[in-house]
């Protein structure tokens, strides 16, 4: 059995988080066969459990029911108990997309048996979150799915994958949303939106966004709510991503809001600041940046020195050894959050005046249609 992982298996995995579903499909298929070749059981049900992961994305499962029956067979015939839980992880995945909960259920209870027996920790997180999943779908067995997540978040503790990680975080909020325990579902879909972007998970990303939308919807926050579906609606794309893009339309109807294409949206009492292509902002235990933030987007043009910027957000007098670096390292920061190439800013800007907002950027300020700055 080889050590290394597939090329073809790696470029899969890369395709899926970049949410390129037909091209992941072609490389999956090609590691399923080039693992029978080696050969390797264990990528083999990888690249299975990718191919069919591309099929359901893509509203293509019969596409993988010859890939399902192999894996059934497989499951019948081999001894090993890891690849046993590794295998019925993915059937129960299958199940559960046809809507098959209780046999889902069956399986899944069982690959958790076998991945703790054989200590495979990858195989006993992804069951128990499939598990979670299939529990989640009823109101009355939310207790059962957030009992399951403790159990997963146990487990994440010394297991870096941040796709389960994500996925996990991302479940947990509906749940908590659909318990109206907002704040919770908020403090998690944060948390899961920096990690999504800081490990590329597109398709994730479009997600959360979604949820965030669908908690402001359900405290009637109308504003929040149509700046955050616009901004899921903007990063699918429905020939690319129908099951996903299908989800997020039911949360956010397409055509809901029309709002031009502003540089960022301001909503200073909700804390909100989301720019064009990079989405929303978390200045979440950031108040500094927030606050600079806020007195550059709200003075475009205005020339902000170094004693200025000093006496404006801090609230003392100007010393260079004191503060020439704390600014430095400041501005720094917030273009890190604002800018989305920060090698060539756009938005916050520097001459021999002073730092300042770039005049020509355009902002939509909340209860206003259009600001053009």
């Amino acid at each position: 059995m080889s050590s290394l992982a597939l090329p073809s298996l790696t470029i899969a995995r890369l395709q899926i988080r970049k949410g390129d579903l037909h091209e992941a499909r072609l490389s999956a298929e090609d590691a399923r066969y080039e693992a029978l070749l080696i050969p390797d059981r264990v990528q083999w049900l990888e690249a299975s459990r990718l191919f069919f992961q591309c099929c359901q994305e893509l509203e293509e499962l019969s596409l993988a029911q010859g890939v399902m029956e192999e894996v059934l067979q497989f499951l019948a015939t081999n001894p090993s108990e890891s690849l046993q839980a590794q295998a019925e992880t993915l059937i129960s995945s299958w199940l559960l997309a046809q809507g098959k909960t209780e046999e889902s259920q069956g399986y899944a209870n069982s690959a958790i048996a076998k991945a703790t027996h054989s200590r495979d920790l990858t195989t006993l997180a992804r069951s128990l979150l499939i598990l979670s999943l299939s529990l989640s779908m009823s109101p009355m067995t939310y207790g059962l799915a957030l009992q399951q997540l403790e159990k997963l978040d146990v487990l994440l503790g010394e297991l870096e994958n941040p796709e389960i990680f994500l996925t996990a975080k991302l479940l947990r909020s509906y749940i908590y949303t659909q318990k109206t325990q907002f704040e919770k579902a908020l403090e998690l879909l944060w948390l899961s939106y920096e990690q999504a972007k800081l490990h590329g998970f597109h398709l994730l990303i479009s997600s959360i966004l979604a949820q965030l939308a669908r908690v402001y919807r359900d405290q009637q926050q109308e504003e929040q709510y149509k700046i955050y579906a616009e901004l899921a609606l903007k990063g699918i794309d429905k020939t690319k991503s129908p099951r996903l893009y299908k989800a997020i339309s039911q949360v956010c109807p397409p055509g809901l809001t029309n709002l031009p294409q502003f540089d960022f949206c301001l909503d200073e009492g909700a804390r909100l600041v989301a720019e064009k292509s990079k989405g929303p902002i978390d200045f979440k235990n950031q108040h500094i940046l927030f606050e600079m933030a806020l007195l550059f987007i709200k003075n475009p043009g205005q020339r902000y020195s170094k004693e200025n910027l000093v006496e404006i957000i801090w609230n003392q007098s100007y010393d260079p050894e004191l503060h020439d670096n704390l600014i430095y390292v400041s501005i720094k920061r917030l273009r890190t959050l604002l800018e989305p190439d920060l090698e060539s800013p756009r938005y916050i800007l520097r001459d021999r005046k002073g730092y300042y907002f770039n005049p020509q950027s355009t902002v939509q300020f909340k209860n206003t249609e259009e600001a053009t700055l």
